[in-house]
């Protein structure tokens, strides 16, 4: 098939580009927003959640893996110790609070509520934390891969 020589000019392309980043996130946040409102409204088994689950998981194993298959890994955040841990505890503290709110709607037992907010909140920052601590030593050895690549190109080595 032949390629068909594009309709807009690079100002037109930088806009497009905007609005499918934009697109991108909103998609994101919808999926994680209306899997969250789901479960709280009592709907979380898979025949409820499923499909935006699967849609949500695809997307961002792909988006992860180009990211680090091309040496990006984020605007302004560095793939370190201190913003994986920051990130992690926020990310249990998020979650946490949202299964308390959950718990203690459904149960009205504070200790038990506690109990969940402690549990999710130890979980998903240990979770989160590994699984950011992986992918930015994925990244930094691509990183690194890439660097030297581009250095021996330039000196012709």
């Amino acid at each position: 098939m032949k390629k068909t020589k594009s309709n807009i000019d690079e100002m037109q392309e930088q806009k497009l580009l905007k609005f499918e980043k934009n697109s991108f996130w909103l998609l994101l946040w919808g999926l994680i927003i209306s899997i969250y409102v789901q479960v709280a409204m009592g709907n979380g088994g898979f025949q409820y959640i499923g499909s935006e689950a699967i849609i949500l998981t695809v997307v961002s194993v792909y988006f992860v893996s180009a990211c680090i298959k091309n040496g990006i890994w984020d605007r302004k955040l560095k793939p370190d110790f201190k913003t994986n841990l920051l990130l992690s505890l926020g990310a249990g503290l998020a979650v946490g609070i949202f299964w308390f709110i959950v718990s203690y709607h459904r149960y009205h037992a504070l200790i038990g509520s506690l109990a969940t907010l402690a549990m999710m909140f130890i979980l998903v920052s240990v979770l989160v934390f590994a699984a950011l601590s992986i992918t930015s030593a994925l990244y930094k050895h691509k990183k690194n891969k890439i660097d030297k690549e581009t250095d021996e190109d330039e000196f012709g080595e």
